[in-house]
């Protein structure tokens, strides 16, 4: 089907782009979609002993309805969470799966992550809706209502591989969305493309998000497009590519935290402070950071306790945007995303390296060797490594530092870009 898809003219294409929108509008946007819209809105006005509470209901409830109905968690006791093991990803069979629903009427999502173990994700039609619904609150957090327009710069497939000219998109009026190739990034087309769909909202990867920005910004000046707001998710968000995005679209970065496995659930808000949505799923920190989660309401596939790979840290306090759900003062990516030092150290968040640093359009850290990283760059002017050097030394101590520069970073088959790359073992 892809290739007959790519062999297609544009507006031929754009036909089946949309053929495919109605017949999912229809499976994405049902009654069960509009019930939660409004419960996750009234969530959002409990205090935080009201959600909390509620959480704790929906976690016997999935505990009961597990042991009663998924033959992995046969015979476990569904009085104590904390007594059920930690779930590993190469763990999870189709024993994970509720008798309750049959797995042919079930969709599906893949994942590898950066372990290289495959997954295959089932849910119902029904939770489908569900979290459709959970993605629109948060947009609404941005004063975004429901079918706003947008531009999705993502792993969508919507143009063949090997074209070189724009344009690089596909309009889907069903949903009024621009789809947007996140493997044929090219600014000034893409600012363009902006200039004359006008999206409400902006969503996408940051690493494409960020090269994106820069024309909008000249745009911006005289009077070009701007959106409301900016979501990016799928990738952790540097602080150096917010700061690019801000300053590319003229608009407010919000974050999204998710998963594949739709475990958890962690947003920003108009505040800027991360908020882990207690009626998505149930976040265990463990003492190095390592998230341990429970997705509350994909009764198909209950993922229990499960380690998802990722690691944050909690923040105290309320947020002055006045919704209760807990702070998490920062999300820091993959586990497997971290540098370790010979000393044993594992550090994570390096683009702080780059604070000082000019003319990097994007950069990558690699390490093969305990004792010695690989700073991959591709540089738009004189770049001076001495800037990257010492933080690299404040940060790590000694390990040595090898620069390597070159005209683009390789991204991964999702169109995904990998700051820290850890090729050691």
């Amino acid at each position: 089907m892809k290739q007959v898809y790519n062999a297609l003219p544009i507006w031929a294409q754009t036909l089946a782009v949309n053929f495919a929108s109605r017949q999912n509008f229809r499976l994405k946007y049902g009654g069960v979609f509009r019930g939660w819209l409004v419960d996750l809105e009234h969530n959002e006005k409990k205090s935080r002993d009201e959600l909390l509470h509620q959480q704790q209901v929906a976690i016997r409830y999935l505990l009961e309805y597990a042991v009663e109905h998924v033959p992995a968690y046969k015979g476990r006791s569904p009085e104590k969470l904390s007594e059920w093991p930690i779930l590993e990803k190469r763990e999870i069979t189709g024993a994970h799966l509720s008798d309750e629903f049959q797995p042919r009427d079930l969709m599906e999502l893949h994942t590898s992550g950066t372990t290289g173990t495959p997954l295959t994700v089932k849910f119902s039609k029904e939770y489908h809706q569900v979290e459709m619904a959970f993605r629109w609150r948060h947009k609404a957090w941005a004063g975004v209502p429901f079918l706003s327009s947008s531009a999705y710069v993502s792993g969508h497939p919507v143009v063949p591989p090997m074209q070189t000219k724009p344009p690089f998109w596909r309009w889907d009026r069903y949903e009024k969305r621009l789809l947007c190739s996140s493997y044929h990034i090219d600014p000034p087309a893409y600012a363009a493309a902006f200039q004359k769909y006008r999206p409400d909202f902006i969503h996408g990867y940051p690493s494409s998000l960020c090269q994106l920005g820069l024309p909008a910004e000249a745009l911006a000046k005289t009077g070009g497009y701007k959106p409301k707001a900016v979501f990016t998710a799928s990738e952790t968000l540097l602080d150096h590519q917010r700061a690019a995005i801000e300053a590319g679209f003229g608009a407010k970065v919000f974050n999204w935290y998710g998963n594949t496995e739709m475990t958890c659930n962690i947003v920003e808000c108009a505040a800027g402070n991360l908020h882990y949505r207690t009626d998505y799923g149930f976040l265990e920190l463990l003492d190095d950071g390592t998230m341990i989660v429970t997705g509350l309401n994909n009764r198909a596939m209950p993922l229990i306790r499960y380690r998802i790979g990722d690691r944050a840290t909690a923040k105290a306090g309320a947020c002055s945007c006045g919704v209760a759900f807990p702070l998490i003062e920062r999300i820091e990516g993959r586990v497997e995303d971290y540098v370790r030092t010979p000393s044993g150290r594992l550090i994570g968040r390096l683009d702080h390296l780059f604070k000082d640093a000019r003319y990097v359009k994007e950069a990558q850290i690699v390490q093969r060797q305990l004792d010695e990283i690989i700073i991959r760059v591709v540089k738009t002017g004189p770049f001076d490594e001495a800037p990257v050097r010492a933080e690299a030394r404040q940060r790590l101590g000694d390990m040595r530092v090898t620069f390597e520069y070159v005209d683009r970073i390789e991204r991964t088959a999702a169109g995904k870009f990998r700051f820290v790359i850890s090729e050691w073992r």
